[in-house]
């Protein structure tokens, strides 16, 4: 009788072990709902100014930070960018919005976050000012100035008024405080020409987020949480899975040994 053939033991394949540690990263695909534009800064060291322009002593703007909220549901003007040969060298484009974001914790990192649905297409642009930038600065200066009594002829013939500051622009609780500009354009063409000419404004979410250790944005750390239980679980489902394998294997290479015996 010919000696049988030795056969070679089969070994499961790696991809598969692969596959299971990929399911937590695949299993947070989903398709976006909004457009995001995000600003990520320092609080500054707290400071007191002295002097300020009574039009901005306890500012008539929407709040943000721990005393208040933290996110906000509003609607932004929003405006049509000059043609090339109308700008002027460094001028921004964009209608300006400006928001107080209060009692912030000095040295912590923050991110910034304007959400707004895709189907009202809109540029942003974000920029956040310390008090001692915006007071030396004209224009700055004079655009928070116009918003604020805008914002305050506007809420007085409505009726009502979102959350304002309802202390002057220091920092005596040892609190930082900065201000933040929101630049809106409207980025989109439409052949209706009340559309071209005056466009609505726009539903945003602005969101401030704290980073935890100045390393993760607190609203991920549930997702990260997530991630690596799953990622646990699916490291011993694979170990699992990868012995089952070698063990269906050695016994098929005995099942043949024996029957060609």
């Amino acid at each position: 009788m010919p000696a049988p053939k030795p056969h070679h033991r089969r070994h499961p394949h790696q991809p598969s072990s692969i596959v299971f540690l990929l399911l937590p990263f695949l299993s947070l695909l989903s398709p976006a709902l909004a457009n995001t534009e995000k600003a990520i800064f320092t609080a500054p060291e707290p400071i007191t100014l002295s002097n300020i322009p009574p039009a901005l002593d306890g500012q008539n703007i929407p709040v943000l930070g721990p005393s208040t909220r933290w996110s906000i549901r509003t609607n932004l003007t929003r405006v049509f960018p000059l043609p090339q040969e109308e700008i002027e060298e460094e001028e921004e484009q964009g209608y300006p919005s400006w928001l107080l974001l209060d009692n912030l914790k000095p040295g912590q990192r923050y991110e910034l976050r304007v959400c707004w649905s895709a189907l009202q297409p809109t540029a942003f642009t974000l920029d956040t000012y310390t008090l001692s930038t915006i007071f030396s600065t004209p224009s700055l200066l004079q655009s928070l100035t116009q918003h604020t009594t805008s914002t305050q002829q506007q809420g007085d013939e409505e009726g009502h008024q979102q959350k304002r500051s309802n202390r002057p622009l220091t920092a005596e609780n040892g609190s930082s405080v900065l201000l933040l500009r929101v630049l809106a354009t409207a980025d989109y063409f439409s052949h209706h020409s009340s559309l071209m000419k005056d466009p609505p404004p726009v539903l945003v979410d602005l969101i401030l987020d704290p980073y935890l250790y100045n390393v993760l944005p607190q609203s991920l750390v549930p997702k990260v949480c997530y991630i690596v239980v799953v990622s646990i679980v699916s490291w011993f489902v694979a170990r699992w899975v990868s012995n089952s394998l070698v063990s269906v294997a050695s016994s098929g290479d005995t099942d043949q040994a024996k029957k060609h015996n």
